[in-house]
C-alpha cells in the first residue's frame, strides 16, 4: 500500500472511531476518546507510528463494528 493509501485509510478510521465514541459529546472521562483525540493530534503532525497504529490497532475495530469501548 503507498504511503497516500495508508494515510487516507487511517484518516478515514479516525473519523469513525471518533464519531462514534463522541456520539454521547465530548468528555473527559471517556479515555478511549481522549486516546483518539490524542492521535489525531500525533496524525495531523505527520507521525508515520501513528499512522500504522490506527490501521494496525482501529483499523479492525472498524472492520468487525466494534468501535464503541
Amino acid at each position: 500500500m503507498t504511503e497516500y493509501a495508508k494515510i487516507e485509510v487511517a484518516r478515514e478510521i479516525l473519523n469513525v472511531m471518533i464519531g462514534a465514541n463522541g456520539q454521547r459529546g465530548y468528555d473527559r472521562s471517556n479515555k478511549t476518546l481522549m486516546q483518539l483525540l490524542e492521535d489525531e493530534i500525533a496524525f495531523k503532525k505527520g507521525d508515520k507510528d501513528v499512522v500504522d497504529k490506527i490501521i494496525a490497532v482501529y483499523g479492525p475495530m472498524v472492520r468487525s463494528h466494534k468501535y464503541i469501548l
